[in-house]
């Protein structure tokens, strides 16, 4: 057929789990052959064991951070436990999952975005896990950065999470800057 041009991409997807598939400590999307820069993603908890389900978290960082130059995106969550309703009074030890944070920050990325959304804010848990990971992040300040809309109608929110960011303005998604200093002082007041 004439005037016609063929795309193809590879997408591999590959999960890190522990031996019980309990826990997941990285989900990696690559495509294939496209080459294109390197984002780590940090969200609150994974939701399935199982990589050949592509939820709507997955689509959103799919879908956004292509069209934004990314092929290569790391997906680590400030928990690792599987469940599609996290309860952090369960979460026993974290200890592995930030060990594995340490290990991914060796990575050469050209962003790293803060992405767990705003739930359980105020959870005691919660906020020590997140103010250890603004310690592990300290070296990479440059580079650390928050999902927001080309159009500021969100622009008061922090750390929006790929699904909600999905769901009212896909396509157009920026990252802006998160100044580490003010993000721990905030943080800590709640």
């Amino acid at each position: 057929m004439e005037n016609t041009v063929k795309q193809t991409g590879l997408l591999e997807k590959t999960g890190v789990f522990d031996e019980d598939l309990k826990n997941r400590y990285e989900l990696h999307l690559t495509y294939n052959g496209i080459k294109g820069k390197k984002v780590l993603v940090i969200c609150m908890n994974p939701a399935s064991n199982n990589v050949q389900v592509f939820d709507s978290t997955t689509n959103y960082l799919l879908n956004n951070f292509g069209i934004m130059g990314y092929s290569d995106i790391t997906v680590w969550n400030l928990f690792s436990m599987i469940c599609t309703k996290l309860k952090p009074s369960e979460i026993k030890d974290n200890d592995r999952n930030m060990e594995y944070l340490k290990e991914l920050l060796k990575s050469n990325y050209d962003k790293i975005v803060i992405s767990w959304g705003n739930t359980f804010t105020g959870n005691k848990a919660v906020e020590k896990a997140k103010q250890e990971v603004f310690e592990l992040l300290k070296p990479f300040e440059k580079k650390v950065c928050e999902i927001v809309d080309k159009d500021g109608k969100y622009a008061n929110l922090s750390y929006t999470h790929v699904l909600f960011a999905g769901q009212r303005y896909s396509g157009c998604w920026v990252l802006r800057h998160i100044k580490l200093q003010s993000a721990e002082k905030q943080t800590r007041k709640k």
